[in-house]
């Protein structure tokens, strides 16, 4: 008998790991934020708020919410990062330059 949510545990410990290495990493100068992808109010609520603080603007939100809001994705100040398949190295060193 196959698991059927063995890819979704793989994604989930590979996003786990990249979390880890991002509070490892920045401790409290970032504020890591999970949200299952399923759960688009609470993703609407925290995009709303980046543009309250002139982060993003509405034409992103929407961009987010419909076409990005999915497992693993990882947003940064409401800007999607991963918009290719990437390592976490990779990721880590895109948040890097974006912290810069």
């Amino acid at each position: 008998m196959s698991d059927q949510f063995e890819d979704d545990r793989k994604e989930m410990q590979e996003i786990g790991v990249l979390y880890q290495q991002i509070v490892k990493e920045y401790g409290d100068q970032v504020n890591v934020v999970y949200a299952d992808p399923r759960n688009l109010i609470s993703i609407a609520v925290h995009m709303f708020s980046q543009v309250r603080h002139g982060r993003i603007g509405l034409l992103e939100v929407f961009k987010n919410l419909f076409w990005r809001a999915r497992r693993g994705a990882v947003f940064m100040n409401g800007r999607w990062l991963n918009k290719y398949r990437q390592s976490n190295n990779e990721l880590l060193k895109r948040i890097q330059q974006e912290m810069n």
